[in-house]
């Protein structure tokens, strides 16, 4: 979590400035500004439609956009200025910038013909070049972390949908990001399987990782986050720590929607 030195003697590790994303006419990202500093867990709420996703995944470079800046680690993503124009970089640029961040997906995303430790490894053998057995040891490491430690040579097919996500949050984590992107992460599982995925992710927020996270489980933002931002048609509407936007909301759009979800 973030502590009080991060916050006064560094810039923020992201720093999004005027984001913006359309879809032919449709405007989806409106000007987004966010910082998110190293150790922090900012979480962001909203209605479906609101732009949460998109952000992600223009932060991820799995979409490009057409205005605003995206810094990590003050560096520009996707893009650079010649001549007073914006210029994609090239495809081995984004790659290098893809990998200071992990994505985690609503779906898991897992190879169904590798192991739990197959699924790891891969990245860290195929991306940063990792000898086997150090792979190896680096997966199990991480499915130990996510409690999976007694599973790691069994097949997606043998592990429950919390224990698949466990597999996909240990895969990002492993490559040591310096950014961890969640989207929405329980969505496709059953009720009883939410709580030890939202576990699993508390214990890393405990531990140091930086995290922009989308959620729709309040309680969980609630807890695990420094800060929450509500968005609503492709802007951030409020954003503040968790005592705030739950406690205190200040916007109409939020208490309503604040209000709906207590409803269910």
């Amino acid at each position: 979590m973030l502590t009080v030195e991060t916050t006064s003697l560094t810039p923020p590790l992201l720093q999004i400035r005027g984001l913006r994303k359309s879809f032919g006419a449709h405007q989806i990202l409106k000007g987004v500004d966010l910082d998110v500093r190293k150790g922090e867990v900012v979480s962001i709420i909203g209605s479906s439609g609101s732009g949460k996703t998109t952000l992600l995944r223009c932060v991820n470079l799995l979409e490009e956009f057409e205005g605003g800046q995206v810094l990590l680690d003050e560096e520009a993503i996707g893009y650079r200025e010649a001549g007073g124009r914006r210029v994609r970089l090239k495809d081995r640029d984004l790659a290098r910038q893809r990998a200071k961040t992990g994505m985690v997906f609503q779906s898991f995303n897992l190879f169904p013909h590798l192991t739990a430790a197959g699924n790891v490894m891969l990245g860290l053998r195929k991306v940063k070049g990792m000898a086997k057995a150090e792979a190896r040891a680096v997966a199990e490491n991480w499915l130990r972390r996510v409690g999976l430690g007694e599973r790691v040579d069994h097949a997606p097919s043998r592990l429950s949908g919390g224990q698949q996500q466990r597999v996909a949050i240990a895969r990002a984590l492993a490559m040591d990001p310096k950014l961890v992107l969640l989207d929405e992460i329980t969505s496709a599982l059953d009720p009883e399987l939410v709580n030890e995925v939202l576990a699993t992710v508390k214990e890393l927020a405990n531990d140091g990782a930086t995290m922009l996270l989308v959620t729709h489980e309040m309680r969980f933002a609630r807890e695990v986050s420094d800060t929450v931002v509500f968005m609503e048609k492709g802007q951030v509407s409020e954003k503040g720590p968790p005592s705030q936007i739950y406690g205190a909301p200040q916007h109409p759009r939020l208490v309503e929607f604040l209000r709906g979800t207590r409803d269910h």
